[in-house]
């Protein structure tokens, strides 16, 4: 009787265990790759017409994949953009972050540079995202935030080096949440943190680690239209989704089996609810969707 007892509860147990790891799975259909002789991209964004333009700095370029399938070359005019690390439309401009020069770009379709907008601090831009009539970009020399004002000066900056709150160690990407908190990949310090443009109101959003709910080398973020923070782990190669409040919601799976990326960088979800990620090894960029 109490083998029987003990029998039923471990089969209980095991069955609770199941459910659980299927609930944490999001199954995705793999829509399409992009391959442009890349040579280790980094970052990608869009706009509002469903155009996708893709950072491929070590080629002097961006990829330019208009919403009718057309792929063109936007190379800047007499200007470098040799190791940039990120993208991003603001305001229907195309702003790139050219980390080793201390210096934001405004780049025209046609690849003239309309603006050069050169950082204090020795700043080494990584990414940048537009918040109301501000610009706020990670600095990953300094480990700070930087908020320029509409006229891309400096109003203020915050952070340190360190792993207490408010701190980072070579903060990443970017992404902007409800009320304009601050997504953000702290990338030596192992995880993905959420805060006010100020940098109050601090919020853990993935811990460290390698299991799932886990992050060791968060990359790439981005929302989609149910606000899950869907974010990439350079290390692991997994795609995760979280909630705004921090709860882990599962990882992106395809035919059964976690999603392996290679070396995967930046993350744009499009109106569609289309995830595109920029997968670095591989000279690519996956879309997927889930089902």
């Amino acid at each position: 009787m109490i083998f029987k007892k003990f029998f039923f509860t471990a089969f209980t147990l095991l069955i609770i265990m199941v459910q659980t790891l299927l609930a944490q799975e999001i199954a995705l259909t793999s829509l399409r790759e992009v391959e442009a002789e890349f040579n280790y991209p980094t970052d990608i964004c869009g706009d509002d017409n469903g155009n996708i333009f893709i950072l491929d700095a070590m080629n002097e370029r961006v990829v330019f994949l208009r919403a009718n399938g057309e792929v063109t070359d936007i190379k800047p005019q007499r200007e470098t953009i040799y190791k940039a690390v990120g993208i991003s439309m603001i305001d229907g401009d195309l702003w790139i972050a050219d980390t080793p020069r201390s210096r934001l770009l405004k780049l025209n379709l046609n690849g003239r540079v309309s603006e050069i907008v050169r950082l204090d601090h020795q700043t080494e831009p990584v990414d940048l995202i537009g918040v109301g009539k501000n610009m706020v970009m990670t600095d990953r020399r300094n480990h700070t935030i930087t908020v320029l004002d509409e006229n891309q000066k400096e109003k203020y900056y915050w952070g340190r080096r360190g792993e207490g709150s408010g701190e980072f160690i070579n903060p990443g990407f970017l992404a902007l949440a409800p009320e304009n908190r601050l997504i953000i990949s702290d990338i030596l310090n192992r995880r993905v943190v959420s805060l006010s443009q100020s940098g109050r109101y601090p919020q853990i959003i993935a811990k460290p680690g390698v299991q799932r709910g886990q992050i060791f080398r968060p990359k790439g973020l981005d929302l989609d239209s149910q606000n899950r923070i869907w974010v990439v782990d350079g290390y692991t190669g997994s795609l995760q989704a979280f909630s705004i409040s921090g709860k882990f919601l599962g990882i992106a799976t395809t035919a059964g089996k976690p999603i392996h990326l290679s070396a995967p960088m930046g993350v744009y979800i499009d109106k569609q609810d289309q995830i595109w990620v920029v997968e670095s090894y591989s000279n690519k960029v996956s879309v997927w969707k889930a089902k």
